[in-house]
């Protein structure tokens, strides 16, 4: 039996059915405060919660208190969570047990005016503006 490598994503690979984060560092950014790495790009958009698959891969998504820090950082503007594109939201990962209980899930919404952290959607909502981006500690 030969092992194949599969490309599921950008930057996610599946071997032996069990997913992996590509290890290159090319479209990932260092946020050495916070000891994180997170995907530069929003990818795989006007996908929900479900189709992704996300409730596995929660612990690869931000929190909402990483967002509140990265939106008020200096990495704000290259990670546009600066309201200068309104086209990059992605979902975080649930803050509220009792939402997360009812299948809600969160996301990341950058408005031309204004940023919002919405936690009350159904897992199956989709949007053409809305998509994933994983992160990943880092131990430097």
């Amino acid at each position: 039996m030969t092992n194949k490598v599969k490309k599921i994503i950008n930057n996610v690979i599946e071997y032996n059915g069990k997913r992996y984060v590509e290890e290159n560092s090319k479209g990932w950014l260092d946020i050495p405060e916070l000891k994180i790495s997170i995907e530069i790009e929003v990818h795989d958009k006007n996908k929900s919660w479900d189709d992704l698959k996300l409730s596995k891969r929660e612990d690869e998504l931000l929190t909402i208190e990483q967002c509140i820090w990265l939106a008020n950082s200096k990495y704000a503007k290259e990670l546009k969570m600066d309201c200068s594109s309104s086209k990059d939201d992605f979902f975080i990962k649930q803050p509220f047990e009792f939402n997360k209980k009812k299948g809600l899930v969160a996301w990341f919404v950058a408005y031309s005016d204004c940023l919002d952290l919405v936690t009350d959607r159904d897992s199956d909502y989709s949007g053409s503006d809305l998509g994933v981006r994983f992160v990943r500690k880092v131990s430097k």
